[in-house]
């Protein structure tokens, strides 16, 4: 019987193969516990940057990529569909240095203009 599973969600997974707009992006793991403690505080009106994709996009890029806001020259959101966020955004940052990275966004507690956005990926493009 796990065979059958394992066989079953094999086949989905090879069924689903990145198209070109889908290739280089690095998962970023989602605690959904954290995120829910993270969209109380901003419903008790604290850190509202996490209601601001560009605010979360910063946030991001220090923390985690250290590459400094004042690197950025641009920051703007795209039109790329991506297969695993099909609800959230795709921003694109343009560094000074000529780099190019994209970054994926959902809202994993609450949709719309009251709901939290994390970082689900990210790649550079150059």
């Amino acid at each position: 019987m796990a065979l059958v599973v394992l066989v079953g969600l094999y086949g989905c997974a090879q069924q689903q193969e990145p198209g070109p707009q889908n290739i280089g992006w690095t998962e970023v793991a989602i605690d959904t516990g954290k995120a829910k403690l993270l969209q109380e505080e901003v419903d008790n009106g604290h850190r509202p940057g996490l209601l601001d994709p560009h605010q979360v996009i910063y946030e991001f890029l220090e923390g985690q990529l250290r590459i400094l806001g004042s690197e950025v020259q641009e920051i703007k959101e795209v039109d790329v569909k991506v297969k695993e966020i099909p609800e959230g955004k795709v921003i694109q940052v343009t560094l000074y240095d000529g780099k190019v990275l994209q970054f994926s966004l959902v809202q994993p507690v609450r949709k719309g203009p009251t709901g939290i956005w994390q970082v689900k990926g990210y790649r550079f493009l150059k």
